[in-house]
């Protein structure tokens, strides 16, 4: 592969992953508006964030969703939580040529 191809192939993936940071978030619409700081400071339109698998996060500190006392066969307690981003956390973005993008996860 040439230098000039590999270059050309850096650039398309420039454009399709990015990583920003969110500006603004909708946990009712499951959208954010993510700051692309490498390109000028551009605020994305509203896009979207992947629901990913719930996790369970240890105690009252963490909590965000509901409370299980039993999971796998054993007692504890322990929080059902699903994953939002929050106002400036680094994430990663995945983009579309036709310009829909979505937040795939918190860097």
């Amino acid at each position: 592969m040439t230098a000039q191809k590999e270059k050309d192939i850096l650039e398309v993936l420039k454009k399709i992953i990015r990583i920003g940071t969110v500006h603004a978030y909708d946990a009712s619409t499951r959208m954010a508006r993510v700051k692309f700081d490498n390109l000028g400071g551009i605020i994305s339109p509203p896009i979207k964030v992947l629901t990913r698998p719930r996790a369970v996060v240890p105690g009252e500190k963490e909590k965000a969703g509901n409370k299980t006392d039993k999971a796998d066969g054993h007692f504890h307690a322990a929080y059902v939580t699903d994953w939002n981003p929050k106002i400036n956390d680094q994430v990663l973005c995945l983009y579309y040529p036709d310009g829909d993008g979505y937040v795939l996860g918190e860097v």
